[in-house]
């Protein structure tokens, strides 16, 4: 058995900390490592979505994963999960989106989202992927998409305490208005979870299920070395 090697694509030089802790913990000898580019981010919010050159600078760092002697690629950036679709036709090693197994049980809810985050490009995508998960079981979804800009500009000018208690004032404010569920659309947003414990609507975070997802996956990659 070897030990497994996965590569995680990001777009911001986010707190890795947690993500190799969690992976060391459920996959015995894993090897970790990431691609950051963080302009990626700022592109694709300047031009409304990913463009041409989006899509090529994704497709080098997958393919340089690959070469690298990555077992598995994790795109761990919503915002750039629909590039990840692409992609993913470029390299032989299987490619995870993060925010797929979090949609996945959106979509078990119910018909009605609230899709919460502060990156308005990172929503979209996940909305699509749980009103295609829904479409599949012959439902329509309904996905409101709820941009939380103040906290952003707060997070931008140093000063994270406001940036998570805009969020938990408006998290709570949707707890009240019948939602099958508050979907979180960034990774990032993990944070705010313990205070969210008492919420009457499920609070939906890519972390948790997406990393045991992966983690799942890597056990299975090791078990055919």
């Amino acid at each position: 058995m070897k030990n497994p090697h996965v590569t995680i694509l990001q777009t911001s030089f986010a707190k890795r900390d947690d993500t190799i802790a969690f992976l060391k913990e459920k996959v015995p000898g894993v090897k970790v490592e990431f691609i950051t580019d963080s302009t990626i981010l700022a592109d694709v919010r300047a031009n409304g979505g990913p463009t041409k050159a989006v899509y090529d600078r994704m497709k080098l760092y997958a393919k340089a994963a690959e070469i690298s002697g990555a077992d598995l690629i994790v795109n761990s950036c919503s915002t750039v999960g629909e590039v990840a679709d692409e992609y993913r036709k470029e390299v032989s090693i299987p490619v995870m989106k993060i925010e797929d197994p979090m949609c996945q049980e959106a979509a078990k809810l119910g018909t009605k989202f609230a899709i919460f985050g502060t990156v308005e490009t990172s929503m979209g995508p996940v909305a699509r992927i749980i009103e295609r998960l829904v479409a599949e079981r012959g439902e329509k979804a309904e996905c409101r998409l709820f941009v939380q800009n103040a906290a952003w500009d707060a997070l931008v000018a140093g000063h994270p305490e406001e940036h998570n208690r805009i969020l938990l004032e408006n998290i709570r404010k949707l707890d009240e208005e019948g939602y099958d569920a508050i979907v979180m659309s960034q990774v990032s947003m993990r944070a705010l979870l313990p205070d969210l414990k008492d919420t009457k609507t499920p609070v939906l975070c890519s972390f948790f299920s997406g990393y045991q997802a992966i983690a799942d996956k890597l056990n299975e990659i090791a078990a055919e070395k």
